[in-house]
């Protein structure tokens, strides 16, 4: 299936053929039951969007009332402080979660709104080509690539917020270990966490900068 979705998006958003150009291939070209399947696995895609941005609320709410409690216990000079870190790091991922949900769900909308103006062009007469709303595809076309950035740039606040949790864990350990109560192969695993890391937050500044400057500037027309 993911094979399935893959191929259709690069029918219909031009990844495989022009979509700017509308003369070549266009949604009443595919056989109907073909046009009518993308429709509904996009749409199903969309309410299983719909139901992760739910749940991870519902994550962000837990996590964020006990980051509140042991907030509270470390003001009071109650628990240790790594105790604290990893309640702020929980609390920060569930934060994240929620906005990279809420952002997979505006994409998977434009998504599903340009299936829904290819597959519902109207029918071409004899030696005329259907030509879906150019305009309302060109900005459901801009809402999806802006999601999709968005979505790539979000996962450099998730790869930081990791990255910073590795580094204060390992230097808990090195502490640890200086006073024989960690073990080498602990302080081995901790360095392991931080090198990958810094590559995964080096990945997703890179694929946020190359989405940046592969996205259709704010006017014009769709990518040729």
């Amino acid at each position: 299936m993911h094979r399935f979705r893959t191929m259709l998006v690069g029918l219909c958003l031009g990844f495989a053929a022009p979509l700017t150009g509308l003369d070549s291939l266009v949604a009443s070209d595919l056989p109907p039951p073909f046009c009518r399947t993308a429709l509904h696995e996009e749409t199903l895609q969309l309410e299983n969007a719909r139901l992760e941005v739910d749940l991870a609320r519902s994550g962000f709410e837990a996590y964020g009332e006990i980051f509140e409690l042991i907030e509270g216990l470390r003001e009071a000079e109650a628990i240790q402080r790594m105790i604290w870190l990893e309640a702020k790091y929980d609390y920060d991922s569930a934060r994240l979660a929620l906005e990279r949900a809420d952002l997979q769900l505006e994409r998977q909308a434009a998504l599903v709104e340009q299936y829904r103006l290819l597959c519902s062009a109207p029918k071409a007469g004899a030696g005329e080509t259907a030509v879906p709303p150019t305009r309302d595809l060109d900005s459901a076309y801009r809402r999806y690539r802006r999601a999709d950035c968005d979505q790539q740039a979000k996962a450099i606040e998730v790869a930081t917020v990791d990255l910073t949790f590795s580094r204060e864990f390992l230097a808990s350990i090195r502490e640890l270990r200086s006073g024989e109560v960690a073990t080498r192969q602990q302080v081995i695993l901790a360095e392991l966490d931080v090198a990958l890391g810094e590559k995964r937050l080096a990945d997703a500044r890179r694929r946020t900068t190359a989405c940046r400057r592969e996205s259709p500037a704010r006017e014009g027309s769709l990518p040729r």
